[in-house]
């Protein structure tokens, strides 16, 4: 078994995509039986917030590390003076399980320390690769919830990925950032080792309301930018939920968040199950 790593990008900030990249890990974990790692590859480390209880951040920050350890490479002082480096499969935190079906999730989880790597990124592009060979073939999925901005953590998370998710919310700063996006992709395309010809599964539009003109005008702007790059516009999509800011407070995927509305609920589904069907359809 040999795990789809998927990263989940978009250069501006407030998309949504931490709330996407939980919610799929959580739904193909919960509902679909698979054995899923969420790697958290943001500084400000919102997905690890999202998941992890702070006192159990705190202790396993303190007792085992971050992916931040594992970037810097620090090795562990053993007794009688030997260096031992860090292994990731000690950081990774276990959030869910039931044997009965299968369903795992785990936790690769960060911290601001993770900001080190971008002032200091020499040698670094192959970096996350290496950092999940040990447990590539552990898991069904590996989402990379990647941090908003065209830095060498993204060329890692790239690196390291088969497939990029773009999640988009359908506004004007969507529309100018779409630029910018394309072009982070392709200057990679252009520049890097790209060992695993990472694939775009498309663009998933988040925190739709549903219910405006000037939103309709954006999602169209947007697919017909999408059109000219031969981009793929997911059908399915993330509405917009008050229920997503209680999701992000009780720890909870929206599917087990109490008073959620069916909509809410349904859309991360819908979102992964049609996101099953762009990696079996793409060479």
């Amino acid at each position: 078994m040999s795990s789809e790593i998927i990263s989940l990008l978009n250069m501006k900030g407030g998309v949504g995509k931490t709330t996407l990249a939980v919610n799929l890990a959580y739904h193909m974990a919960y509902n679909a039986g698979k054995k899923v790692l969420l790697v958290d590859f943001d500084p400000q480390f919102n997905a690890t917030q999202y998941t992890m209880r702070f006192d159990q951040f705190d202790a396993h920050r303190k007792s085992a590390g971050t992916i931040a350890d594992l970037l810097i490479d620090q090795p562990v002082l053993q007794a009688g003076n030997r260096r031992k480096k860090k292994d990731v499969r000690k950081i990774i935190f276990g959030l869910w399980e039931n044997k009965a079906s299968g369903g795992r999730l785990d936790i690769l989880p960060a911290e601001l320390n993770l900001a080190f790597i971008v002032k200091n990124p020499a040698q670094m592009d192959s970096k996350l690769i290496k950092i999940l060979e040990p447990v590539a073939d552990v898991y069904d999925y590996i989402f990379i919830d990647c941090a908003p901005t065209d830095s060498v953590l993204t060329t890692m998370a790239l690196n390291a990925s088969n497939f990029v998710l773009i999640p988009m919310r359908p506004d004007r700063f969507s529309i100018l950032g779409y630029a910018n996006l394309r072009e982070t992709l392709n200057t990679f395309r252009e520049n890097c080792t790209n060992p695993n010809d990472v694939k775009e599964l498309g663009i998933v539009f988040t925190q739709v309301m549903g219910n405006s003109q000037i939103e309709d005008a954006c999602i169209a702007e947007i697919q017909a930018a999408a059109a000219t790059w031969s981009e793929y516009v997911f059908k399915s999509h993330l509405k917009y939920s008050a229920s997503f800011a209680r999701s992000i407070n009780d720890r909870t995927p929206i599917f087990e968040t109490a008073y959620a509305q069916q909509p809410a609920k349904q859309g991360a589904k819908d979102v992964a199950a049609e996101m099953i069907r762009r990696i079996a359809a793409l060479p």
